[in-house]
């Protein structure tokens, strides 16, 4: 059953009443926007429907208000025209329904986007090549925090244009995600977004792959093949961890860059490039270069329009919003009832330093999920490490306690982004050796090492 919210005046009872019935779905119903407001956030919808007509304009505010979790929102409206449909998908709707409509066709949208093996395919496209209804849906970049806003912004800018992108974090922080987030909101969207795996390409098919073969042009070539630079056609195209690839492969790409143009292997016609490039990395790209390990001249093609994703222990403010929107996505995939997560259980995840970044953060949501069997999320569901570390911020009830439990958290977290090189994370915390070593010995620092 998909819990639903309706925030619209004109619907009537009766039309309620056969949501519930015919569709066996909970709905709920609120009259203004901020009771809507708190709702969303203290409930897991699996869709909003919205009115958006004048003079409120409910749903484009909701749209446009970042501190909300990401959620499929239909849009009514009175006075709709194709060009407001265009401003009102590119916002982020994921359908508009213009007012007087029969209650078949709002069925058949509710039915399209609670559909929960529809919302697998947008989570996770089951091969590479993807369109703007795969790309689109859900591909917004979560968070109220400043770095989140800087993140959508720039997403937004760089969106209508051709140039090329390099989103560069840690595992798990949304990379893929904020490729998506691009391609759904660009002009050339209804054209293929191709994702390359970069380091699962064998170096020998690393050309065939990306620019395509000839028939016969080598021993397994049976029949001729489209590169994924030709697939991605006037969309675009994902190099995914473009750091792994060899040295001698960088500069065939390179070549492709600036050329624009390439020949299928075995080929004699050149195939012309339209796609704009994107690419990806958890690696710094900067310090490789300065290592050796990664060409000068290719590294400045990719970085046009850098994007810098924060690890979540950086934004932790943002725990809340992301672990709605993931309870929500999780409760459609799973098919079970999620009520939500204790005020004990998101002060938990407060206290966790999350190296996996989201990533993690949605795998222990998914297993809590599975533990509380439709009940409310709460830390006796989380693991071990994570119930582990809420207890030692517990422990510290004084403020010499809380103070230390910063300290503490404060050390490790620097500790883990240099790499866990001491020396590096005493001069970024402003610290002498003695004064590090010192705090490592008191907190038993070496002991976090291991989680």
């Amino acid at each position: 059953m998909s819990r639903i919210l309706i925030i619209d005046n004109d619907t009537s009872a009766s039309f309620l009443t056969r949501l519930r019935d015919e569709l066996d779905q909970e709905i709920v119903t609120a009259d203004t926007l901020a009771l809507a407001t708190r709702k969303i956030r203290s409930h897991a919808f699996d869709l909003v429907i919205a009115d958006d007509s004048p003079p409120d304009h409910v749903g484009r505010r909701l749209l446009a208000d970042p501190s909300l979790p990401a959620l499929p929102i239909v849009l009514l409206t009175s006075c709709g025209s194709i060009r407001d449909a265009v401003h009102a998908i590119r916002r982020g709707a994921t359908e508009y329904v213009v007012k007087p409509f029969d209650d078949e066709t709002l069925i058949a949208v509710i039915r399209k986007v609670t559909d929960p093996w529809a919302a697998t395919a947008h989570d996770e496209p089951p091969c590479d090549v993807g369109d703007a209804a795969r790309a689109g849906v859900g591909a917004r970049f979560i968070g109220e925090s400043a770095k989140a806003k800087r993140v959508r912004m720039l997403i937004d800018r760089v969106a209508e244009t051709r140039v090329n992108v390099l989103v560069l974090g840690e595992s798990g922080t949304g990379k893929e995600l904020v490729a998506r987030a691009i391609h759904a909101r660009s002009s050339f969207r209804r054209h293929p977004l191709v994702k390359v795996n970069c380091p699962s390409i064998p170096a020998q098919l690393f050309e065939s792959s990306l620019f395509g073969h000839i028939k016969g042009s080598f021993t397994s070539a049976h029949e001729s093949h489209k590169g994924k630079f030709e697939l991605a056609g006037q969309g675009n195209i994902l190099l995914d961890e473009v750091s792994e690839i060899p040295l001698d492969l960088q500069a065939k790409l390179l070549r492709v860059l600036e050329d624009r143009r390439c020949y299928p292997v075995g080929g004699t016609t050149e195939v012309s490039i339209h796609a704009r490039v994107m690419a990806a990395s958890n690696r710094n790209l900067a310090q490789m270069v300065k290592e050796g390990q990664f060409r000068r001249d290719l590294y400045y093609r990719l970085n046009v329009f850098p994007i810098h994703l924060a690890p979540l222990r950086e934004r932790k403010e943002d725990i809340p919003a992301i672990t709605f929107h993931l309870l929500r996505r999780l409760s459609q995939l799973l098919g079970i009832r999620i009520n939500g997560i204790s005020e004990n259980g998101m002060r938990a995840l407060f206290t966790y330093d999350w190296p996996g970044n989201v990533r993690e953060l949605r795998n222990i949501l998914e297993r809590a999920a599975v533990l509380a069997s439709g009940k409310t999320l709460d830390i006796e569901h989380f693991p071990a490490e994570l119930q582990q570390c809420a207890a030692r911020f517990a422990e510290a009830s004084d403020f010499r306690g809380q103070v230390d439990a910063f300290k503490r958290m404060l050390l490790v977290d620097t500790l883990r982004s240099t790499g866990w090189r001491k020396k590096t994370a005493a001069e970024r915390l402003g610290l002498t050796q003695r004064a590090f070593s010192h705090y490592v010995a008191r907190f038993d620092l070496d002991s976090e090492r291991e989680i």
